[in-house]
């Protein structure tokens, strides 16, 4: 019977799929996916503490379940992996396959953190290689999962005297900036055949003077980074701009910390 409604929930969410075109991601940003996800953990809590014998609880830590939930993650991790489809992750089969592996992932680190006692009762050693690793894979994979909404990645052109607040989404859309850029300088070395090798940007965000280079970003608040990553290729000499990209990722650092919990436990 629970794979039957497994099932039925993947082909609920492959319906919702072509009727709704995808999820919407973005109408779950802060707080709303910050409320969710604290209910989520209550809901789970709950049933753990007191709905322990339910079918749902007995289900989701049977050996089907584990086997569902990795070869559903896999899945998907190949298939966008393979394809570079990243508009797989905005699917409602998607969301559902990974809220699903986070409440397996949950419960058997619930039911598996202590080393069971000779009575039954959960009272014994605190198994911490078992728990870093489980721990820190739910971590990084949750805070990827939550934090989907909040991120977000921005190009903005950058002038000469010319401060910017306009930037654009991945998919066209206009995005307002809470402060202005502009460019001040702009320097590049070149090799013998005069292919660029390195080139910096001087800009101004919000008159405040900051210098850029590839792959070396600035961070401009908690979780949100100022990169370079390109300039006017067609100038006869400085280039008169250059663009900028604004990544912010606000959930990125549960997500290192999970990463940490993972190799700490390797090494255990």
């Amino acid at each position: 019977m629970p794979y039957i409604i497994l099932i039925l929930c993947l082909a609920a969410a492959t319906a919702l799929q072509f009727l709704t075109g995808g999820f919407p991601v973005r109408f779950f940003a802060f707080p709303l996916n910050l409320i969710i996800a604290l209910l989520w953990i209550y809901a789970m809590l709950f049933l753990w503490n007191n709905r322990r014998k339910s079918m749902f609880v007995e289900f989701m830590l049977s050996r089907g379940a584990t086997v569902w939930a990795i070869v559903l993650f896999l899945l998907f991790g190949l298939v966008m992996g393979v394809t570079g489809i990243r508009s797989v992750a905005q699917s409602w089969p998607f969301v559902f396959a990974m809220l699903y592996f986070q409440t397996v992932l949950l419960f058997v680190l619930l039911r598996g953190w202590r080393v069971p006692t000779a009575t039954g009762a959960r009272l014994g050693s605190v198994r911490w290689r078992f728990v870093l690793n489980h721990l820190g894979i739910l971590l990084a994979v949750s805070s990827a999962f939550w934090g989907a909404p909040d991120s977000e990645t921005l190009r903005v052109r950058a002038s000469k005297g010319v401060p910017a607040k306009e930037a654009v989404r991945m998919d066209g859309s206009v995005y307002w900036l809470p402060y202005e850029v502009e460019l001040e300088d702009f320097s590049m070395d070149v090799y013998e055949n005069g292919t660029p090798s390195m080139y910096e940007a001087s800009v101004l965000i919000d008159d405040v003077p900051v210098t850029l280079r590839v792959n070396h970003p600035y961070q401009i608040s908690f979780g949100e980074d100022l990169y370079l990553v390109g300039y006017d290729m067609y100038s006869a000499g400085d280039p008169d701009y250059c663009i900028l990209q604004i990544v912010r990722e606000p959930w990125k650092y549960p997500a290192v910390a999970g990463i940490v919990l993972m190799l700490m436990g390797a090494l255990l």
